[in-house]
């Protein structure tokens, strides 16, 4: 990650990964199972998964080098949910899956799944028009922010699951999710010093 002062303040950009496409509802993710870690369409029942509440729109990833240890707890005491930071660009245009991008991280909302704590990170792509006006969750227009809330809590139940809980509807800013992302970091060094990852 690198940092950058902007009329004042400290922007802090990091790298993501995209594995949905803005607009696209196939749940994609990279898989940890199979060898060199490819994008694949997610599996349930052998039958292939996708988003059905509503057309995702942002583009989904993942930060490389995060990984969300389930033996580290919250301050709840929710455990990680044993994958990498999950990543929501919220820019413009559509980043085609695979691609490694340049954002800004704005935020974070934390989603409690199942009893584990599945971070959010909040970030515009750095070359979007919109991202030199942004730097705070208050940039995000008030209608965007409604929307990342909602589709976060009630996505699965058009699967017919539960509502998802949020620790907060109110977006946690840059230096939280900074925090996060530092913290996270250090869990992926050391599962990979461990073997566990």
């Amino acid at each position: 990650s690198s940092s950058k002062s902007i009329e004042g303040s400290t922007s802090v950009f990091v790298n993501m990964m995209v594995e949905i496409p803005m607009g696209r509802m196939e749940k994609l993710e990279v898989n940890k199972e199979t060898k060199d870690n490819p994008i694949m369409q997610d599996k349930k029942n052998n039958q292939p998964r996708f988003y059905r509440y509503g057309i995702p729109f942002f583009n989904y990833g993942m930060l490389p080098q995060t990984w969300e240890d389930p033996k580290q707890k919250d301050t709840a005491g929710h455990e990680g949910d044993g994958d990498p930071l999950d990543v929501m660009e919220i820019g413009s245009l559509q980043v085609p899956t695979g691609s490694v991008v340049l954002v800004k991280v704005l935020g974070v909302y934390s989603l409690i799944d199942q009893g584990e704590v599945d971070y959010k990170i909040i970030v515009i792509n750095a070359n979007d028009p919109l991202a030199k006006s942004m730097t705070t969750p208050n940039d995000i227009d008030k209608t965007v922010r409604e929307r990342l809330v909602d589709w976060l809590k009630m996505y699965k139940t058009a699967e017919g699951k539960a509502e998802n809980e949020l620790v907060s509807d109110k977006m946690a800013g840059p230096k939280e999710a900074m925090e996060i992302i530092e913290e996270t970091h250090g869990y992926w060094k050391a599962g990979r010093k461990q073997g566990m990852i």
